[in-house]
């Protein structure tokens, strides 16, 4: 009897503790023991493998480590807009360009954002705006030379 109100409270106390998200995916598919999870608003964040929230679930969409940087991931903001955060969950660039292109595309350890007024920037490896999102493509073209 005891076994089995153990089990019970177990399993209850489990499924609470995921309650607040419509789906946690499989743990490692992103990062070493960390749970991509989508809330029932469609939004996406991280849990560690004690359920301890990591990123916070407010992106509309999150793409795996190293796709434009091997040290961050590109999030989505539910405006539509784009920024990155590290391996330990900080975000370090904020979600406000309209595009971040991959590091060293254009020059080694410097990616191309596009604002959201269409206009062009350069941020560093740190995520750090180096050259402002005020310029044509031509002119940062120019700049990066």
């Amino acid at each position: 009897m005891k076994k089995t109100l153990f089990v019970f409270a177990f399993t209850i106390l489990s499924i609470s503790s995921y309650a607040q998200y419509k789906k946690v995916y499989p743990y490692g598919d992103y990062q070493k023991d960390w749970a991509l999870v989508k809330t029932s608003s469609g939004t996406y964040g991280f849990i560690d493998q004690n359920k301890k929230q990591i990123v916070t679930p407010i992106y509309s969409k999150i793409e795996k480590f190293g796709k434009i940087h091997a040290d961050f991931a590109m999030v989505k903001a539910i405006t539509d807009t784009y920024g990155l955060i590290d391996k330990n969950g900080k975000e370090i660039v904020p979600a406000i360009y309209h595009h971040i292109g991959k590091f060293d595309e254009l020059k080694n350890n410097f990616a191309l954002v596009e604002s959201i007024n269409n206009k062009f920037g350069v941020i560093d490896s740190s995520g750090k705006e180096v050259i402002s999102a005020i310029y044509s493509l031509d002119e940062i073209k120019a700049k990066l030379q």
